[in-house]
């Protein structure tokens, strides 16, 4: 038996529908806990003394598949903010790991007050079905769970049956939490007992040593001997996401060597994806448009996201173009025209636009035989806005229309399937003799000597090392990781504020390279999104979420002839308008995205997009091997927090009409009172405040040289990094700016406008020193076509 307690790393995790509390007795210890048990085999529990002091017992029961899997309680509803325990089997000994999660992805290393977790052996075993962790939590009643002064606590849990990355690690990332997850509130009463202290007696306070020592990542081995490649190339694509697709495929028409480089793996059917659906199976759940909301709770593949960024992130082929919810919302001109550079506005970027819309025109009736299906939703809330003055536009055909309008969703959707740069930019390049691939393998580094980058440093998927280089003079490496990971990248690269670059791990070669101070992971922004429940004063019937993770035959007899509501994504309606800040006199754009989860029930989830001026910065965690946000960057202006409280305010007055078909339901479940303000609204759904996963600004394009007095930009108006010859980045953190909608559109416009801007400097770069030169020329040789597989890659 073993607990190890350590600071670490783990999913982040978005609670659910709240479950109901209960008071049980453990069989093997006798100690009474209160806590929460599901149906699968999923307990937590806590018990306290009658008068708490800092300590409690904890007990955390999953349900193992093989041996396999892990199961987390949290100290909060919302999962974010608050210390979260995990437990997993490691063979026949349990792991426990504190984590805090600032997101929906893996959390931060916990530094929080001091916790010593102590096993208690009678509690704490590996058998054929489950797992048990019960354990001694020494000053886990800190500023980071709860009071002993609360009365009533508000917790969640969740748990998944996969296995984490690396069971021995304390600081292991951990799979996705597909198995269940939800909130759950109690009375605290419930857990103290005159009988603690001969419980608290029976823990081994000698197991486990306290919390403060730095874990390793798992996955990354820095201390691995680094090979040569035998091959170059012209350009190397850090990053097989939208950006990364498209600008190799477009720099590999030129007739030059390309190789793109994807940390994950493969994801459609048609790229050799693996997690196929049980009822069709040349189908992944990537391609089904249906599965885009329910690809977090599914268990085909818990695989698909980054562990170790600040918040969500696709880690496999396509990137976040493959988790994503389809919004495919084409920019207004304003996106551009407000704060991107010159060379950058509307009217300069339109011919890269018109490019890529030809191949990606986007729809919002995605069924073969032209039906709408389930528009119960859409039926309800078109009506509700008409009424207050809104009109109906359509978005693909219309992007400047975003004043109180509302649409059928426009959705990335091609031909039935999830659409996007892996199925029109793609299969184009590797058509091409000059173009290369390899997946699962990750990118450390842009390899340097001063302002000259001579490859990449790679880790392949066995956990070797590998340098690549790009062609002597001419060769170009392009970073498009996303805006949470090119900054990793960056940093590792000798690029950044000198306290990140101070934090990266010391197997890391950057002594080779002078630093180049530059503000990356200065000023990120993100959307953020609040969700406002409403009631219908009608009938509305709505689909259960096994319509589309467990389809019946007559819907997966649609689809397969390109129809119905599985070739759908999930919302219902969009709507868009705007709201001038008094603090600022700043416009703020919002949008909504809204569907019914419930008989006569809708939800809108609401944006703040364009104009929002809060921000914060991107930098390493303790590990150094870790994205983190520094600060909370959404709703922390007094103009984004205005904006807010203006919509919410408008809201409420169209729910007040008499001839309103729709009533404000609050978070307790009543309806809303008839006193409400936007002030009180916006403070009542806080708690569902979430990331729209909409990063941008980490590496800012910009005309102003960051490592000058004041600057701020990190690229120019080329994409190419200051200070150096030939390292550029294409992808989300360049962007100058938030969109008024998802993100999706506008960053693939804006790689097909980069890839050109790169075409256009022909081979103007600096030479690169003499022995490069030399062993460039020795190794150099063209791969033709096809995909190449680094060692051992499962595609």
């Amino acid at each position: 038996m073993k607990i190890a307690a350590a600071l670490s790393t783990a999913m982040a995790l978005g609670a659910s529908a709240a479950g109901a509390a209960l008071k049980y007795t453990d069989a093997n210890t006798g100690i009474s806990f209160a806590g929460y048990s599901d149906d699968k085999g999923l307990k937590v529990g806590m018990a306290m003394p009658e008068t708490p002091d800092k300590d409690l017992i904890m007990q955390i029961v999953g349900p193992a598949t093989k041996g396999a899997g892990w199961a987390g309680f949290d100290f909060s509803s919302s999962m974010t903010g608050k210390m979260l325990l995990v437990a997993w089997p490691n063979g026949k000994n349990v792991i426990v790991s504190p984590r805090i999660a600032t997101g929906y992805v893996t959390p931060s290393v916990y530094t929080g007050t001091d916790v010593k977790l102590s096993p208690i052996p009678k509690g704490t075993f590996v058998n054929d079905t489950h797992y048990s962790a019960t354990f001694l939590c020494a000053g886990c009643i800190n500023k980071d769970t709860f009071t002993a002064a609360d009365a009533d606590g508000v917790f969640a849990y969740a748990y998944s049956t996969t296995a984490v990355t690396t069971p021995a690690d304390p600081s292991s990332a951990l799979s996705y939490h597909a198995a269940g997850f939800s909130g759950f509130g109690m009375k605290l009463a419930d857990a103290k007992s005159a009988d603690y202290a001969k419980w608290a007696a029976m823990a081994d306070t000698t197991a486990a040593p306290p919390v403060g020592t730095v874990p390793s990542v798992p996955g990354t081995n820095l201390t691995a001997p680094i090979r040569t490649s035998n091959a170059t190339y012209d350009y190397i694509v850090a990053g097989g996401g939208p950006a990364g697709i498209i600008a190799a495929s477009r720099l590999a028409q030129s007739g030059a060597s390309v190789l793109l480089v994807e940390r994950g793996h493969a994801s459609t059917f048609s790229t050799g994806g693996k997690a196929v659906m049980p009822w069709n199976s040349s189908v992944t759940q990537f391609d089904v448009p249906s599965m885009a909301y329910y690809l977090a709770s599914s268990t085909l593949d818990s695989t698909q996201y980054c562990a170790d960024t600040a918040s969500q992130a696709g880690c496999l082929l396509g990137g976040s173009s493959m988790i994503n919810a389809l919004m495919y919302v084409r920019p207004q001109d304003a996106d551009f025209d407000d704060k991107w550079p010159a060379g950058w506005k509307a009217a300069d970027v339109k011919p890269s636009a018109d490019r890529f819309f030809e191949k990606n025109p986007g729809t919002d009736l995605s069924s073969a035989d032209g039906k709408r299906y389930d528009q119960g939703a859409y039926d309800v809330l078109s009506s509700f806005f008409q009424s207050n003055g809104f009109s109906s536009v359509e978005p693909l055909k219309e992007p400047n229309k975003k004043v109180d309008v509302f649409a059928h969703p426009p959705w990335l959707i091609q031909n039935q399937m999830r659409g996007g740069p892996i199925r029109t930019y793609l299969p184009a390049a590797q058509a091409m003799k000059g173009f290369s691939m390899r997946l699962n393998t990750n990118v450390v580094r842009a390899v340097r000597q001063g302002s000259w980058t001579s490859g990449i440093e790679v880790q392949n998927e066995d956990g070797s090392r590998e340098l690549i280089n790009v062609t002597p003079k001419t060769g170009k490496v392009i970073l498009a990781a996303g805006a949470l990971s090119t900054p990793r990248i960056l940093f590792y690269s000798g690029i950044g504020p000198e306290e990140q670059i101070k934090k990266v791990p010391a197997g890391v070669n950057v002594s080779n390279a002078s630093r180049i101070d530059l503000p990356v992971g200065k000023g990120i922004q993100d959307h953020v999104i609040l969700t406002v429940t409403m009631k219908t004063k009608q009938s509305l019937k709505s689909l259960k979420s096994t319509a589309f993770t467990k389809p019946n035959q007559t819907d997966i007899d649609l689809f397969a002839k390109g129809s119905g509501v599985l070739t759908q994504a999930g919302q219902r309606l969009n709507f868009w308008t705007s709201v001038k800040a008094p603090s600022d006199g700043q416009t703020r754009f919002i949008q909504g995205t809204c569907n019914s989860p419930a008989d006569d029930e809708v939800k809108l989830k609401v944006y703040l997009t364009h104009g929002l001026t809060s921000s914060t910065d991107l930098g390493l965690d303790a590990t150094g091997k870790i994205t983190e946000l520094k600060g909370n960057p959404w709703l922390e202006t007094k103009g984004d927090v205005e904006a807010m409280q203006a919509f919410f305010d408008r809201l409420i007055k169209m729910t007040a009409k008499p001839n309103s078909t729709l009533s404000i339901k609050m978070k307790d479940g009543s309806v809303a009172p008839a006193n409400l303000t936007g002030a009180a609204l916006l403070a009542d759904v806080k708690s569902t405040q979430a990331t729209g996963s909409h990063w941008v600004r980490s590496a800012r394009m910009g005309l102003d040289d960051g490592r000058k007095a004041n600057g701020s930009a990190v690229v120019d108006t080329n994409t190419k990094v200051y200070g150096t010859d030939n390292l550029f980045v294409v992808d989300a953190s360049i962007h100058a700016d938030l969109p008024t909608g998802n993100t999706q559109a506008i960053v693939m416009v804006a790689a097909e406008h980069a890839a050109t801007k790169i075409l256009a400097l022909g081979n103007s770069t600096a030479t690169p020193p003499k022995k490069l030169l030399r062993r460039g020329a020795h190794h150099r040789r063209h791969l033709h076509g096809g995909i190449v597989l680094s060692p051992h890659m499962k595609v």
